[in-house]
């Protein structure tokens, strides 16, 4: 089996490789299937992440999200590798951090503690069918997971979902995983 840094490089590779309109239209295909989801369209409060580069598209799903009334928090990253979800009411709220990353000021948005949410959309590097997850490594996400009640998902291309992938003692298991041609709930394996 590969090393998760095998894994993480060779993802992260292909991801890299996608034109602009492949990752929109892979992404439209993975939000329709997202927002057809029962979850989805229960949920009152969403957790998002805000996705960089090529990954799924999720510009458009918190538009869509807010849109449809449903509050949406944004993640920051603290000190001490903690992740805080910050309340946003639009992209425009979002401004670069010292990471790169797209994320609600200080000023902004009043912090949503992790067991308010309905559904936490997850970023990843790799998935596989029992919602095992590789992520970027710092673990920030795991350990906001332990934290959170809400039904886990996990945003993917088809290329990104693997079999079986290696896991760790504190790694946070995903109960969906939605890509373009389908909707892996983990919950049932």
């Amino acid at each position: 089996m590969p090393t998760k840094k095998q894994i993480r490089n060779a993802v992260g590779k292909r991801r890299s490789e996608l034109s602009l309109g492949e990752v929109r239209a892979r992404s439209r295909r993975i939000i329709a299937r997202l927002t057809g989801q029962e979850v989805y369209r229960r949920a009152g409060c969403v957790a998002s992440y805000v996705s960089i580069s090529n990954e799924v598209d999720t510009h458009t799903l918190i538009d869509l999200a807010l849109n449809s009334g449903k509050r949406v928090a944004a993640p920051v990253l603290v000190p001490n590798r903690t992740l805080i979800h910050r309340e946003i009411r639009g992209l425009a709220e979002l401004k670069p951090s010292r990471f790169g990353l797209l994320e609600p000021s200080d000023e902004d948005g009043a912090v949503v503690p992790p067991d308010a949410f309905d559904i936490v959309l997850v970023p990843g590097l790799a998935f596989d069918c029992s919602g095992n997850r590789v992520g970027f490594g710092a673990g920030y996400y795991d350990r906001f997971l332990s934290m959170a009640l809400a039904i886990k998902i996990g945003l993917a291309y088809d290329f990104q979902l693997f079999d079986r992938l290696p896991t760790g003692p504190r790694d946070i298991p995903m109960d969906l995983v939605v890509t373009e041609s389908g909707v892996h709930d983990t919950r049932r394996v």
